[in-house]
């Protein structure tokens, strides 16, 4: 049943929903009320009303609880931050995307997850899209189960296992260090697709760049930013990132660049982060950034910094900061770190504001995200 609980928080990332989208936007004449978790003999039915009610209270109703029972306070706790996240998107970029062969590919990948009678799971996913994303809210899980054009949406658990995989944007094992695979992964590559489209002849007063914690942000930082962040960005993905965006000829006046704990959980070295992070300021130096600024990598939890699983060291993020000093007092150009300094302890995460010890939850990305306004001037 957690694979259903990691479906759930996959559908909600930054990167899946723009997959998903696409020109079909007929109204629907059902709205879903209920979703349905099916595994194996096993139906519970989760009325979509109760979700958000939880979304919005917090207030767990019985039916609700028969699937959170299963979680532990941690995994709630990511379910909920889930149910938060909200994105403004491109409409007319997503339409673009959907038809690349990466859109097609994972947009059937979704479809296989849903049970329908009349096998019309990639049209109904279409138009459940659309229609969330041009809700007042933005898209996120409830505006897609509320716009899911059938009285119930049957999840299949038993065959989300390559979904969740596909989720990933780095790869590694217990035997092996994860590495920087964002531009190669199925959905790192559609995420940067949907990047190159809606930044196409842009200009942006602010641009992000950043991994999973600048992405969590979403398009939250105001008109005229755009927020580039990727899931498992490090400074290799970052130079690769800014190429492939170059030949757009998006603009930006102001560039923040906020990497380095991917380059620490990976184990680049000292030499080739600062070689890196020095070539990605020259490049967001050629799409017009009169100012760049820099961001600290972030610190994780002690627990968290102890499984190289789950964080890299702090105490190798904390060598990769001095990096960044350094790189930023060759380069001239300032590092952002009181905004983001409340986040941390002795230069540790504070528990009070992250879910799983290396990712910042709701009260976390408010601070980021302040730090941010601040930079940009809003």
């Amino acid at each position: 049943m957690k694979s259903f609980y990691r479906l759930l928080l996959s559908l909600s990332g930054y990167s899946i929903f723009p997959l998903l989208h696409s020109i079909f936007a007929v109204s629907p004449s059902l709205a879903a009320e209920n979703v349905v978790v099916r595994y194996g003999l096993f139906e519970q039915g989760i009325p979509v009303a109760d979700i958000r009610n939880y979304s919005e209270t917090q207030k767990v109703s019985a039916n609700l609880q028969t699937i959170l029972g299963r979680l532990s306070a941690e995994e709630k706790q990511k379910f909920q931050d889930a149910l938060q996240v909200k994105m403004s998107l491109d409409i007319v970029a997503l339409d673009k995307l959907v038809n690349t062969p990466t859109g097609k590919q994972i947009l059937s990948f979704v479809s296989q997850a849903i049970a329908r009678r009349d096998k019309a799971n990639i049209q109904a996913l279409r138009s459940a899209i659309i229609l969330g994303a041009k809700s007042s809210e933005g898209l996120g899980l409830l505006t897609f189960l509320e716009a899911y054009p059938s009285e119930e949406l049957v999840i299949d658990v038993s065959k989300i296992s390559r979904l969740v995989g596909l989720a990933d944007s780095s790869s590694g094992s217990a035997d092996a260090p994860p590495k920087d695979n964002v531009t190669s992964s199925p959905l790192g590559k559609i995420a940067l697709q949907y990047q190159t489209l809606a930044a196409q002849d842009k200009q942006f007063s602010g641009c992000l760049f950043g991994d999973s914690i600048s992405a969590g942000l979403g398009n939250t930082l105001g008109t005229g930013t755009f927020n580039f962040g990727l899931n498992g960005l490090s400074t290799i993905s970052l130079l690769e990132q800014l190429k492939t965006l170059i030949p757009t000829n998006v603009k930006c006046e102001k560039a923040i660049i906020a990497v380095g704990g991917n380059d620490a959980l990976y184990g680049i070295s000292d030499e080739l982060f600062s070689k890196n992070l020095q070539e990605a300021i020259a490049l967001v130096r050629t799409i017009g950034a009169k100012e760049v600024f820099l961001i600290p990598a972030f610190y994780s939890t002690v627990e968290a910094s102890s499984d190289p699983t789950v964080a890299a060291p702090n105490s190798r993020v904390e060598q990769i900061n001095a990096l960044i000093n350094q790189v930023a007092q060759t380069e001239k150009i300032p590092v952002a770190a009181a905004g983001v300094a409340p986040l941390y302890e002795n230069n540790v995460l504070k528990k009070d504001f992250t879910s799983d010890g290396d990712h910042l939850n709701a009260e976390g990305l408010k601070i980021y995200r302040q730090a941010l306004l601040q930079i940009i001037g809003k």
